[in-house]
């Protein structure tokens, strides 16, 4: 009776189908929770580590195996992962790049470096860095703080306070940075169609150290000082031109001093009136973001020079913050030393930068990339970590020029991380070029923003919406196989952090 029984089940994965067989419709899960190593000793059965890193800025869950996933490009520089503090992430409007930045750098301010945000565009960034009491900069031409090219910043900040051998070296640095603004914003103003020559380059510098070597120890140049001494030919500037007189010189350098009458003429020359100094107090916690939201999208070279300059200024800021630290050390030894206290009153902990809408820039005219470079640099040497951001590698990848496309290349090349995004499968084949990626990963990213059907529950007024690949990310580290994360954000993230509200 038994066999005859038997032979009339039926067997599956979930048990014998028929009667007595005992066969489960469902099979239950068993919940899961997340902890730590400490917080979950001792708890048995089923506790289990991840394989996935779990050192860094806790960003989400891995897509396919729904472990924890920590990690970011300090993290990672920190534990000889990679070999510099660096990410580039790319992805598409509107899948979330934003908030996956802020997530990383948000893991990093909790370990204590400084933020320094680059926030071009739509200005998304400045309730995050207001709630964690850092300094707003907005810049435009109708905004609360405007641009001085020839100002010594923070440089000068730290010079002043510092002195000495020191002091001067800084002064010096500040002298350079200001050459430096001068000729890059001469260039965007000629656009791409219109190079400066290196005669013209040199007159820059002959103008820049005319006006610095005629202000006094208590004066502030100002931007406009660069049209009065063209205008007012020096003895040093006809020597470093190799020209005899003034009449001479307004001759050969005319479309020089043009272009310097245009900077100084409308939108242009309102964003760059600034008569202080834009100056940090280094050692807040909270970091210092340049916000340029109020400059329109469709003047590419008034948002180049702004992006640039608060580049150039940030990279002061950092290296100031560097040497002030520096010396608050160097005079609590020297207190120690004679047997007394001194409380050093900044403290150097590291800084990580973000550079959003990286593309922007590097477009304004060609030459560009050469600067850029030279402007973002913030990895170990400085000890500040990285992070840039654009929509497509063909951004950089489809420039007009050879030579900036080939140095372009750099940017992504010298990444420890990249982040991907939902992106078009042209895009990482391009991608692939320059940085190695699987044909398993590539049809991963590009299914990432893939609808899984032309109908959706309509969004209620007052909701966030958020479309298929929102949030999903590829980890790629060298010849590594990447992960694919789903992000979390938390509540207050979200509540500081909107960049849909005319929709909601």
């Amino acid at each position: 009776m038994a066999k005859s029984m038997t032979k009339q089940l039926e067997r599956t994965p979930s048990g014998f189908f028929a009667p007595y067989g005992g066969g489960w419709e469902q099979m239950p899960q068993p919940p899961r929770w997340y902890a730590t190593s400490v917080q979950l000793c001792g708890i048995y059965p089923f506790g289990a580590g991840t394989g996935r890193p779990i050192d860094g800025a806790p960003l989400g869950q891995d897509i396919n195996t729904h472990s924890a996933v920590c990690t970011d490009h300090d993290a990672l520089y920190r534990a000889n992962v990679i070999s510099s503090p660096s990410a580039f992430l790319f992805g598409l409007n509107g899948l979330g790049k934003s908030s996956t930045a802020q997530t990383l750098i948000g893991g990093q301010v909790g370990r204590g470096l400084t933020p320094a945000i680059f926030d071009p565009i739509k200005g998304e960034h400045v309730p995050w860095i207001e709630e964690l009491g850092g300094t707003v900069f907005s810049i435009g031409p109708r905004a609360r703080h405007q641009l001085n090219l020839l100002s010594p910043g923070p440089l000068g900040y730290a010079a002043r306070r510092i002195g000495g051998t020191v002091g001067d070296e800084l002064l010096e640095l500040a002298r350079a940075k200001s050459i430096d603004l001068a000729k890059l914003v001469v260039k965007i103003s000629r656009g791409a169609q219109e190079p400066v020559l290196d005669i013209e380059e040199t007159a820059i510098e002959g103008i820049v150290d005319t006006v610095l070597g005629r202000s006094g120890p208590n004066d502030v140049p100002v931007t406009a000082d660069l049209l009065r001494a063209y205008a007012e030919v020096s003895p040093l500037m006809l020597e470093r031109t190799g020209l005899l007189d003034a009449t001479e010189f307004h001759e050969r350098f005319r479309r020089l001093g043009e272009t310097l009458r245009s900077l100084m003429t409308g939108q242009m020359g309102q964003m760059l009136s600034g008569t202080n100094p834009v100056e940090f107090g280094p050692g807040n916690p909270g970091g210092f973001c340049f916000d340029t939201s109020s400059i329109g999208t469709g003047n590419t070279k008034l948002l180049s020079a702004a992006m640039l300059s608060t580049w150039s200024l940030g990279m002061d800021a950092i290296d100031a913050h560097w040497e002030l630290a520096q010396h608050e050390l160097a005079q609590q030894v020297e207190a120690h030393a004679n047997g007394q206290e001194y409380e050093p009153q900044i403290r150097w902990g590291g800084y990580t930068s973000l550079m959003d809408e990286f593309w922007y820039p590097i477009r304004a005219c060609e030459g560009m990339v050469d600067l850029v470079d030279g402007l973002s640099r913030t990895n170990r040497s400085v000890g500040a970590a990285e992070l840039k951001v654009s929509h497509s590698p063909k951004d950089l990848l489809s420039l007009p020029n050879a030579a900036d496309r080939e140095k372009a290349k750099g940017f992504i090349e010298r990444s420890g991380l990249l982040m991907l995004m939902g992106l078009s499968r042209d895009d990482l084949l391009e991608l692939s070029k320059v940085r190695p990626l699987t044909p398993k990963e590539i049809n991963t990213v590009a299914k990432f923003n893939q609808a899984e059907t032309w109908h959706g529950s309509r969004r209620k007024k007052g909701a966030k919406g958020a479309p298929p690949g929102a949030g999903k990310v590829l980890l790629k580290i060298s010849e590594r196989v990447g992960i694919p994360v789903k992000m979390l954000r938390t509540k207050t993230q979200m509540d500081h952090h909107d960049t849909d509200a005319r929709y909601q």
